[in-house]
């Protein structure tokens, strides 16, 4: 058996995890001082408050630890492990969980650089789980992995450009990039880095260009979405409307990715059929 791990970036459900199979790392963030763990999109609570009260601010990638505790335990049982990760050009999950498969020692826990986040990664972690239930091994599933990544468009826009551009992540995004006169940005993920795409007019315009990213041909779409509900709703009906046969699902996005993208965000993950 291969078991599909991957970080809590990802924002799976709970249940959907458990139904799945898929074991979550959590990341951590600090708020004044105060370390939490991110949890299932589902089960991390109040945190909005927290991030609404203008407090000191940081992330952390799991630890080698947290990878390696997790592997360890997976082998113990004859389990082979696929531990799919948040883009190298976001965060160091992925050398920090291939470090871990090396210590173990084994030949059996692979690591993948999924160049995506949020939406994207969840939807390439399925996608894994799915093949994996087909009966492909690790290595095929890899080769599979390599070949869809560029299959998956992820699309977002922010409220407010600052909290990116202090945590340095900002790719080829123009600096000056900022909400007067209701002018938004709308980012995309580009071989796992983030780049800018346009500057659009209110929630509008957002839900406009998000729809456009997305292929007339897709398989499912996932909205991650943070302090905006209405924005969210509007866009999940607009995209029904256009994309009436395909699973589209709303989750919220967890503490980790709301520090850097602010209260107020919102993406789009989809991926085409293969």
């Amino acid at each position: 058996m291969i078991t599909v791990v991957t970080d809590s970036s990802s924002y799976f459900k709970q249940a959907e995890a458990k139904a799945l199979g898929i074991k979550i790392i959590p990341m951590s963030y600090t708020v004044d001082g105060q370390v939490y763990s991110e949890s299932y999109s589902d089960q991390n609570g109040d945190f909005e408050n927290l991030l609404k009260s203008h407090g000191r601010f940081s992330t952390a990638q799991p630890n080698l630890a947290a990878f390696l505790s997790c592997f360890e335990e997976e082998l113990a049982v004859g389990n082979e492990v696929l531990c799919i990760t948040i883009s190298s050009r976001l965060s160091g999950s992925y050398s920090t969980a291939h470090a871990a498969a090396k210590l173990t020692g084994s030949g059996k826990v692979s690591v993948f650089d999924s160049r995506l986040t949020a939406g994207g990664l969840y939807l390439l972690a399925k996608k894994a789980q799915e093949w994996i239930s087909a009966g492909f091994p690790a290595s095929e599933v890899m080769q599979k992995l390599q070949d869809i990544r560029g299959e998956i468009a992820v699309a977002f826009s922010v409220d407010d450009i600052a909290p990116l551009r202090k945590s340095g992540r900002l790719g080829f995004v123009r600096m000056s990039v900022g909400t007067i006169l209701n002018r938004k940005p709308v980012l995309l993920l580009f071989e796992g880095g983030i780049v800018s795409d346009q500057v659009v007019s209110g929630e509008t315009g957002i839900i406009k260009r998000l729809v456009q990213k997305v292929a007339t041909d897709a398989k499912e779409i996932v909205i991650n979405y943070l302090g905006n509900n209405r924005l969210a709703t509007n866009l999940y009906n607009v995209l029904k409307d256009a994309h009436p046969q395909t699973p589209i699902s709303l989750r919220k996005l967890g503490p980790v990715l709301g520090i850097h993208l602010g209260v107020n965000a919102i993406a789009v993950s989809s991926i085409r059929l293969t």
